[in-house]
């Protein structure tokens, strides 16, 4: 039987961090991997690396149907086709650098890999392969799986998840995609873009349902005049009839009917893995598939911690990173190390969603704060007038701000347009009280930037906007 101080189950962005920052606090850890690819988790085999990489290669080819704008002549752009066998190899070959990348850094931390299923056996002890090990703590870090739905089950060829559609050899003649939350509205952006007639369908009143109003429903304005989507909103597929060349797709709701595909994507979100990993031999609770923590990512069996896609938290590869960093801090104060672990403050947490144009968000949403009882004012700005968003082609959509009328609190930044993913970034500093309104109007930006719309949306919530 083998000992460590720390045994991580799970390799993904949220345990192999953890398993790292163990290490540099001194700890023998070890981590478990089940995946015969390699270390890394969904996030680098099946979720946000080889999505990303997918969408790269969409803007690219939408790029290069512009060049002539761009006063770059002699390219027949109409005998440009996407090459979905190559944009799968460069997708593999990102995945498999940046796998070994994770191999490099475990033994430059000196972490003992284990190869195979974890399974908690109770008392700190870890099944792997039939072999026991034991952990002075234990942090689970299982992630998650494409939740299936009864009746759309998924085959690879015709009816897709999100795993199945990376590695898809041909381009949609027209790809149906159930669900239009971060994942759903990338892909349909994506294929929308190298040539797929697409059908984005949601149950909910509005696209990306979950964050402000105004993102989703101008999103889909968007991409109804951008890439010529059709997209239903309070709508779902009720039943669908495979054939070997289409999925016929029976419609209910505000936009119902019989929609044909030659393939349907199922992105109606994903669940967690906490079955067969062995939490009933242990006295953790489990809601609904979901580990109950407290601010330590602490279970209620001693010296096991759950973090990522199995707490229920924001499913995001950062979040999951940050909670292994505070898990692992605890453990190992815990075990008598010289640190000092501060809990996450979910209220300041950016999310993204990778669609053509891109939404970066963090804070309340207006309704949000609303319903908290806040006395709210808004305030929004567009792209369109700013220099930088029309040199890069891409003047659409809006920075709004969400704040407090009595203090003038920043409470949230919601970002639809170019480069909304690396913006919101810079946006993280601007909540929690430390900066308001006024002080943002007073912030000089560089110019020609896009980062110009900031101070412009914080005098749009007084109504005074200087570019409009």
């Amino acid at each position: 039987m083998a000992s460590f101080d720390l045994i991580v189950i799970g390799s993904g962005p949220g345990g192999y961090i953890g398993a790292i920052r163990g290490a540099q606090l001194g700890l023998n850890v070890a981590i478990v991997e089940k995946d015969p690819a390699g270390l890394g988790g969904t996030c680098l085999r099946r979720g946000c690396i080889p999505a990303k990489t997918w969408l790269e290669s969409a803007h690219r080819f939408e790029q290069m149907h512009s060049l002539k704008e761009y006063g770059i002549a002699g390219v027949d752009v109409s005998a440009l086709k996407a090459d979905l066998a190559t944009i799968v190899a460069r997708k593999n070959k990102i995945v498999f650098k940046n796998g070994k990348g994770i191999e490099f850094l475990m033994k430059k931390n000196k972490i003992t890999v284990l190869k195979g299923a974890g399974k908690l056996l109770g008392g700190g002890k870890v099944e792997v392969e039939g072999e026991i090990h034991e952990g002075k703590k234990i942090m689970l870090a299982t992630g998650s799986v494409p939740k299936a739905l009864p009746g759309l089950e998924t085959d690879g060829v015709r009816v897709l998840n999100s795993d199945h559609i990376l590695d898809i050899q041909e381009v949609p003649q027209h790809l149906v995609i159930l669900g239009a939350g971060a994942i759903g509205v990338e892909f349909a952006s994506v294929f929308a873009r190298l040539g797929s007639k697409v059908t984005l369908v949601e149950f909910m009143d509005r696209i990306l349902p979950i964050e402000d109003a105004s993102v989703g429903e101008e999103l889909a304005k968007l991409l109804t005049k951008l890439h010529k989507m059709d997209i239903r909103v309070k709508t779902k597929i009720t039943s669908i009839e495979r054939h070997d060349d289409k999925v016929v797709c029976h419609l209910e709701g505000e936009k119902g009917g019989i929609v044909e595909g030659t393939h349907l994507l199922v992105a109606v979100g994903r669940g967690p893995v906490t079955a067969n990993v062995g939490l009933e031999a242990t006295a953790a609770k489990v809601d609904r598939g979901f580990v109950e923590v407290d601010s330590m990512m602490r279970t209620t069996e001693p010296n096991l911690y759950a973090i990522g896609d199995i707490v229920k938290t924001p499913w995001l590869a950062h979040v999951a990173s940050d909670e292994a960093i505070v898990a692992a801090e605890h453990a190992a104060m815990e075990l008598g190390k010289d640190v000092h672990p501060h809990a996450i403050n979910y209220d300041r947490v950016p999310s993204c969603t990778y669609c053509d144009p891109e939404v970066g968000c963090i804070g309340m949403t207006e309704q949000k704060a609303r319903e908290a009882g806040k006395d709210v004012m808004v305030g929004s700005f567009p792209f369109m007038p700013l220099a930088k968003a029309n040199i890069v082609g891409e003047p659409h959509g809006f920075i709004k701000i969400v704040a407090d009328k009595q203090f003038g609190e920043i409470l949230g930044i919601h970002i639809l347009g170019p480069k909304a993913t690396e913006l919101i970034s810079s946006s993280v500093a601007l909540l929690g009280g430390e900066y308001t309104v006024e002080e943002l109007i007073h912030t000089m930006y560089p110019h020609p930037t896009l980062n110009e719309a900031f101070p412009e949306a914080a005098r749009a919530v007084y109504g005074r906007a200087l570019n409009m």
